[in-house]
C-alpha cells in the first residue's frame, strides 16, 4: 500500500460552501426576526407559550436527529456490503450532512458529504452515491405522502388554492424522484462516447480521458447499487427505512403539536403532522436557503385558511425550535467533524488511491481499457448526473 492510500479521507468542504453556510446561517435567522417585528411578535409573546413546551418542541427535533442517524446506520449496513465497514463516526457525519443540507442554497450537500465519507471508508464511490440518494428518496416519498394527505384535507375544508398547490408540488416531487430511482434501477445507465469528445476539446486529451471514465465506471457501480435495492431480499431494509422516515416525521408533527396547543389551538396529533407537512411541502420549493420565509408563511397560510386560526408568535416559536435548534446541534457536530479534518481545505471525493485511474499492470488507463477496478468515479459528477 502507498503512503498516499494510508492517509485518512478529508471531509472538509470548499471554501465557497463554507461561504454559503456562512449566508445560511444569517439569512435564515434575519428571516425569523424580521417575521417577529413585522408580525409583531415581541419577547412577552414567546414567553407567554411557555419553557416548557418549547423544550418539548425542540426535545422532539433533536430526536430527529438520533432518528436520521439510525437511519444512515441501517442503510449503510445493509448496501455497502461486504466486508463490512467501520461506522466509526457516523453519528457527527450524519449530523455534520443535516447541516450543510440546511445551510446551503441546495440540499444535495447532505448526501454528497455522507457518500464521501463512505468512499473513504472504503465503499465504491457510485455505490456510496447511491446510499445517500435512496435515504433521500425515502425521505421524498414519506414526506410527499403526507404532504398528498394535506392537500386533500385543505381542499375538503374549501382552500382549493392551498390544496392544488401543495398537492401539484407533492405529485411532482414523487413522480420526479420515481422517474429518476427506476431509471438506474432497471436499466444501467450508459454514458455516450460523444460525452468524451466533447470534454476531450474543452479540456484536453488526458484530463478527458480521465472524467471520461470517472463519469463511466461511476455510472455502473451507481446502477448495480440501484439494482440490488430491487431484490426481495431487500424488503427487510425498504420496511426499516420506511418506518424509521414515519417515526421522525411524526416528531416534526409533535413538535408543532406541542405549540399550537400552547398557544390554543386544540388540535390532535396527526392533524399536527399533516399541517407541518402542508408547509414543509411548499417550502421544499428550492427558492430560499431552509425554506427561511416559505414555511413561516406557508405554515401561516395553511393554519389561517384550513383552521382559521392565526398565530404569528406560535409559528416563529416553532420555527425556532425545530430549525434554529437543529442548526445550532448539526453545526456543532459539523464544527467537530471540520476540526478533525486532515489536508486541504476540500472535501476528497475521490478515493484517495483513485486520483491517478490505473489499469492492474500500472498503465495510466484510457476509455479503451477495459482493466478498470471499481469506485473511480467522482462522487460530484455521480450526483450532478443524477
Amino acid at each position: 500500500m502507498t503512503e498516499t492510500a494510508k492517509q485518512p479521507p478529508d471531509y472538509r468542504l470548499p471554501r465557497s460552501v463554507l461561504r454559503w453556510v456562512a449566508v445560511g446561517l444569517v439569512l435564515t435567522t434575519a428571516v425569523v426576526i424580521v417575521i417577529s417585528v413585522f408580525s409583531g411578535v415581541t419577547p412577552s409573546d414567546l414567553a407567554r407559550l411557555g419553557v416548557v413546551p418549547f423544550g418539548l418542541a425542540a426535545a422532539a427535533s433533536v430526536g430527529r436527529l438520533v432518528v436520521q442517524t439510525a437511519r444512515f446506520r441501517v442503510i449503510a449496513t445493509s448496501l455497502a456490503g461486504e466486508p463490512k465497514i467501520d461506522l466509526g463516526g457516523l453519528t457527527i457525519v450524519r449530523m455534520s450532512s443535516e447541516f450543510i443540507a440546511m445551510s446551503t442554497p441546495s440540499e444535495v450537500g447532505g448526501p454528497v458529504l455522507r457518500a464521501a465519507w463512505l468512499s473513504g471508508k472504503g465503499v465504491d464511490s457510485g455505490k456510496a452515491m447511491w446510499i445517500g440518494y435512496f435515504e433521500v428518496l425515502i425521505e421524498i416519498y414519506v414526506g410527499a405522502a403526507f404532504g398528498l394527505v394535506a392537500a386533500a384535507y385543505a381542499l375538503i375544508k374549501g382552500a382549493t388554492v392551498l390544496g392544488l398547490t401543495i398537492g401539484l408540488i407533492a405529485t411532482v416531487l414523487i413522480v420526479g424522484y420515481t422517474l429518476v430511482f427506476i431509471v438506474p434501477a432497471v436499466k444501467s445507465i450508459k454514458v455516450p462516447h460523444r460525452v468524451f469528445s466533447m470534454a476531450a476539446f474543452l479540456l484536453g486529451g488526458p484530463r478527458a480521458t480521465r472524467f471520461y471514465l470517472r463519469a463511466v465506471v461511476g455510472s455502473l457501480n451507481f446502477s448495480v447499487a440501484a439494482h440490488a435495492i430491487m431484490k426481495r431480499h431487500s424488503l427487510p431494509l425498504l420496511v426499516k427505512s420506511v418506518g424509521l422516515t414515519i417515526l421522525e416525521d411524526l416528531l416534526e408533527g409533535a413538535a408543532l403539536w406541542v405549540v399550537l396547543n400552547a398557544m390554543g389551538l386544540k388540535i390532535d396529533f396527526f392533524s399536527a403532522t399533516i399541517v407541518a407537512f402542508a408547509a414543509l411541502t411548499i417550502a421544499s420549493i428550492p427558492i430560499s436557503i431552509g425554506g427561511a420565509g416559505v414555511t413561516e408563511l406557508s405554515m401561516q397560510s395553511y393554519l389561517l385558511l384550513v383552521y382559521g386560526f392565526s398565530s404569528w408568535a406560535a409559528i416563529v416559536l416553532w420555527r425556532v425550535a425545530t430549525f434554529q435548534v437543529v442548526l445550532a446541534v448539526s453545526g456543532l457536530a459539523f464544527l467537530l467533524l471540520v476540526r478533525k479534518s486532515k489536508g486541504p481545505s476540500k472535501i476528497d471525493l475521490i478515493r484517495p488511491e483513485e486520483h491517478s485511474p490505473r489499469a492492474p499492470d500500472g498503465r495510466s488507463a484510457s476509455p479503451d481499457n477495459g482493466g478498470l477496478r471499481p469506485g473511480m468515479a467522482q462522487l460530484s459528477s455521480d450526483h450532478k448526473r443524477v
